[in-house]
């Protein structure tokens, strides 16, 4: 059994309440608490945060691209990947790689690449969204003639 981890001399926000002088507690890379630095478990590894926020990270669901790289320009793991790691930076935790209506080809690529950022467990990817009238015949838009 490891000995718990815990996380010390940030400002905690919860989501609700900001903590201060107190430890994100962790256990095989589960948050198990918030505690008072002066109450930590005895033999816990400790990491210093020197004064950081340390906040919950954030979900986006429509992600068009980042790190230069745009997914319809783009389908592969890589650009999954450099799209990921682009807005990790700043606080995006986990995202949707979003596919702007676009041909045939390049949706079945865009599956193709998401499937292999999946197997390839490609940190920050939930998957993809996909927008546009390849999807369902029976929800696609009416030409209006004029």
């Amino acid at each position: 059994m490891t000995a718990p981890t815990a996380i010390t001399g940030a400002r905690i926000f919860d989501g609700l309440f900001w903590h201060d002088d107190q430890a994100l507690l962790l256990d095989g890379g589960t948050i198990t608490g918030i505690l008072p630095e002066n109450d930590l478990p005895s033999g816990t590894h400790t990491i210093s945060a020197d004064g950081q926020l340390l906040v919950p990270g954030f979900i986006d669901l429509q992600v068009n691209g980042g790190g230069g790289v745009m997914l319809n320009d783009r389908q592969d793991v890589d650009a999954i990947r450099t799209i990921c790691a682009a807005h990790a930076k700043f606080g995006t935790t986990a995202l949707l790689p979003t596919l702007i209506t676009d041909t045939f080809e390049i949706r079945a690529r865009t599956i193709a690449g998401g499937r292999q950022a999946k197997a390839e467990k490609v940190p920050g990817f939930l998957g993809l969204h996909l927008e546009g009238p390849h999807l369902s015949v029976a929800r696609k838009g009416r030409m209006i003639r004029r």
